[in-house]
């Protein structure tokens, strides 16, 4: 018989009303480095209750096998399960976010940028990836998105990188 016991550390940051969340953080080997990833909003996920995406990405990450844990942050910080645009962007996101995303990025070895193909389609998504992209713009040789090896800059959820992420470098337009 053989027994296995691990201990992952938690930590998530919410505003004083845990109505936004600016870092969830899971570590399961401290002398491997940590990645980074950005989506575009957190849901519930804390450092008990898990959701399918942050559970895909702590699967995701720890299959990668070269990581010791993972940060996951947020274009926008406001919690919900589905981004309302008839609510204003400081209802959306509060100002320090953008620290904890700049910080993230700074002290991890990679960052994912995972937020999918919604700037794509959604105007006000596109301003804001590109107000995140202009804050860790001096860390572009760090910034990777999602592939399935046909696509990229996929999202977690997307069904064809589900159970396996192939990271690609991710090219910034000056």
């Amino acid at each position: 018989m053989i027994t296995e016991k691990d201990t992952i550390k938690c930590e998530s940051i919410f505003n004083d009303d845990r109505t936004h969340r600016y870092l969830w953080k899971r570590v399961w080997d401290k002398d491997k480095p940590l990645i980074s990833v950005i989506m575009l909003n957190p849901s519930q996920a804390d450092n008990i209750i898990t959701d399918t995406t942050t559970y895909l990405v702590v699967n995701n990450v720890a299959n990668l096998g070269e990581y010791g844990g993972v940060e996951v942050l947020n274009l926008y910080s406001k919690l919900t399960n589905k981004l309302r645009f008839s609510e204003s962007d400081d209802e959306l996101n509060c100002e320090e976010n953008d620290s904890y995303i700049l910080k993230s990025v700074e002290s991890t070895s990679k960052t994912i940028l995972a937020w999918g193909k919604a700037a794509n389609t959604n105007a006000r998504i596109e301003e804001r990836a590109i107000e995140v992209l202009n804050t860790i713009k001096e860390y572009k040789d760090k910034l990777y998105v999602l592939s399935d090896g046909e696509r990229n800059g996929l999202h977690p959820l997307t069904p064809s990188i589900r159970s396996q992420w192939l990271l690609e470098k991710c090219t910034i337009p000056e």
